[in-house]
């Protein structure tokens, strides 16, 4: 009477079609643009690493890229907002 269930990695993107997933990385890579260009860093970085994860589990492989370009801008957003001061 027991039955197995098949466990799956949780990170590993689901098995969907991923129609709405590269519009969702390019707004990943959007956000990281305006952290940097518009020091808008505080809000658009941590949105755009969301953004770009959300992307990837949903099957996009630009998700990852996207997600770390929305922490690097973040990160360089805030280094130039503090040397500016």
């Amino acid at each position: 009477m027991s039955e197995r269930t098949t466990e799956r990695d949780p990170f590993a993107p689901i098995e969907a079609s991923p129609r709405f997933a590269t519009p969702l990385a390019v707004v990943g890579f959007g956000l990281a643009l305006a952290a940097l260009a518009f020091r808008l860093e505080v809000v658009a970085g941590p949105l755009g690493m969301a953004v770009g994860l959300i992307a990837h589990v949903k099957g996009s492989r630009l998700g990852i890229p996207a997600a770390i370009a929305s922490g690097v801008a973040m990160i360089a957003g805030m280094a130039i907002s503090m040397y500016l001061r």
